[in-house]
């Protein structure tokens, strides 16, 4: 009897887990949430993109395999079945082809972020995708080895994956009236990570503009960076650099900061703005 408990208790952890990772999503966009779920495949999140687009009021052409349209001033072409986007005639390399029919067209979250210029986060408890438009933001974030919406640069990554865990040179302007620090998180919004953090730098003097690597960031250091660390074969994470703005110089908090959530709870009642900066990064 105790075996075939032990049994059951071992399909039902396989099942529960097996539904985590491949139930539908909910999508929101611009604070809309889409009548059309996304989907969830083995971790990684499809966007419905015809109803993506309807909810910002903008047109997709497609015809057989072939799609097109304008965003904002910006013409985009893909193929179904094929795996790079094009972008003003500038092609970037997409995680997954898309696919779909008629009815409806699925994109990966990585394909609708770098087309529209909107960020996402993950929600895990709620199972939803919200996706906010990056050039709305006041409070600006900026990075100068690479773009936003680009893919990171291997030197970039974890030593355990081949990079040299370096640390990009981050800058902000802008910061809301009020400001008496920062601090610096770098989130993971892949599903798998569920907004893990990789970098935590707290209490950052209210007169600094930037943190590079020559910086001397000891004093309010609280989780080093190494390096990003995308799972194998689980497409693109977007990795969203946060930078806080708060209204205290120290903000007490217990406990340790492991993720986004952790930092927006802790920090949350000193937080004036936050400004985001995003980037991609697959094995």
């Amino acid at each position: 009897m105790k075996n075939m408990t032990n049994e059951q208790d071992t399909i039902e952890r396989r099942i529960a887990s097996y539904l985590q990772w491949n139930l539908p999503v909910t999508v929101a966009v611009d604070g809309q949430r889409l009548t059309t779920d996304g989907l969830m495949v083995n971790a990684q999140i499809y966007i419905p993109l015809k109803a993506y687009f309807r909810a910002l009021d903008q047109k997709l052409n497609a015809g057989g395999f072939n799609v097109s349209g304008t965003y904002l001033g910006d013409q985009f072409e893909f193929t179904l079945g094929t795996k790079t986007l094009r972008i003003n005639g500038q092609g970037f390399p997409l995680d997954q082809a898309p696919f779909g029919s008629n009815q409806e067209i699925y994109v990966t979250a990585a394909f609708v972020a770098v087309l529209t210029r909107h960020t996402y986060e993950w929600a895990a408890s709620e199972r939803v995708i919200m996706f906010l438009p990056l050039d709305d933001a006041e409070f600006e974030v900026s990075i100068a080895e690479f773009s936003p919406f680009s893919v990171l640069p291997r030197k970039f990554l974890s030593q355990d994956l081949g990079g040299d865990g370096e640390i990009p040179s981050l800058f902000w302007a802008n910061a809301p009236e009020g400001t008496k620090s920062f601090a610096v998180f770098l989130g993971d919004e892949h599903p798998i990570n569920a907004g893990y953090s990789y970098w935590n730098v707290i209490g950052i003097p209210e007169d600094w503009t930037s943190v590079t690597a020559q910086d001397d960031l000891t004093a309010y250091t609280q989780r080093k960076y190494r390096g990003v660390a995308p799972m194998q074969s689980s497409g693109y994470h977007e990795y969203l650099f946060y930078v806080f703005a708060l209204d205290a110089e120290k903000v007490p908090f217990t406990g340790a900061i492991n993720s986004i959530d952790d930092a927006k709870t802790a920090l949350g009642q000193h937080t004036l703005d936050i400004g985001l900066y995003p980037v991609f990064a697959q094995l």
